[in-house]
């Protein structure tokens, strides 16, 4: 018998397809909103139907009054919480797609946008896994989930009780520390990232914890010329993620690993 205190909703056309697509975690229905766009939802019915899960439709009032304002692409989906990995097999995973991975290391994201564009841009841009911390960090919810555009059910996640523990664990492996801070002593586009990196991005407001920064090999900032003296961590983290994709095709491994 399935725990129904561990479903949660996952919103909208795109989240809810790739959801299905993978088939990484369990769905235990779909819910759409009557004659809402029938040829748009069509795929996720055939996907729903192929795989024996439970569809219900309900007229617009009652799935409007259900689901608000986050049911308005008129699909929903329940499905099992978001599978992580432990921190190791993360690190055998990226080290095993390639010799020069990068993993994203996010140090106190508050913001559940923010965290779910960090989890698309990572993935869009090629980076192999986000590692989280447990607390004071926001969780992996739907909001995160459908912010993310359905990344989140690529991208391998783990999550991990003390960040500094992990990035020992991480230098233990082979991984350079390199943190995001607007007082670095070089700029991202003048940093090689040619070895294995663990990418760390601070959150909201305060960035890198003391802590966490003193952890770090490496601490660099990105080149601006405006006035307003920061960026949120999304849009530093997808900059950070341009310029290491732009970085390794400029010089690709000279051995690139196979599955």
């Amino acid at each position: 018998m399935s725990d129904q205190t561990s479903q949660e909703c996952v919103y909208g056309v795109h989240p809810v397809r790739q959801a299905l697509e993978t088939g990484a975690r369990h769905c235990y229905k779909i819910v759409l909103e009557k004659d809402k766009n029938p040829a748009r939802l069509r795929d996720i019915q055939s996907l729903a139907k192929s795989r024996k899960i439970r569809i219900e439709s309900l007229p617009r009032d009652a799935f409007r009054k259900r689901f608000g304002e986050q049911g308005q692409q008129g699909v929903v989906g329940f499905f099992a919480p978001v599978p992580t990995l432990g921190l190791r097999e993360l690190m055998e995973r990226a080290l095993k797609a390639t010799e020069r991975p990068v993993v994203v290391l996010l140090d106190g994201i508050q913001d559940p946008q923010n965290l779910g564009a960090l989890i698309r841009s990572a993935y869009v841009l090629g980076m192999q896994g986000i590692v989280v911390p447990r607390h004071r960090a926001v969780p992996l919810n739907e909001t995160v989930a459908r912010c993310s555009a359905g990344a989140i059910e690529h991208l391998p996640v783990s999550v991990v009780t003390n960040l500094n523990n992990g990035i020992a664990a991480l230098k233990d492996a082979g991984f350079w520390i390199v943190g995001v801070d607007m007082e670095g002593n070089r700029t991202c586009d003048r940093f090689e990232f040619d070895m294995p990196v663990a990418l760390v991005i601070g959150g909201e407001g305060k960035g890198l914890r003391l802590s966490t920064r003193k952890a770090c090999d490496f601490i660099v900032a990105i080149p601006m010329d405006g006035q307003l003296g920061s960026l949120n961590a999304s849009a530093a983290g997808a900059i950070l993620f341009y310029e290491i994709l732009r970085q390794r095709r400029a010089a690709p491994p000279s051995k690139q690993k196979k599955d």
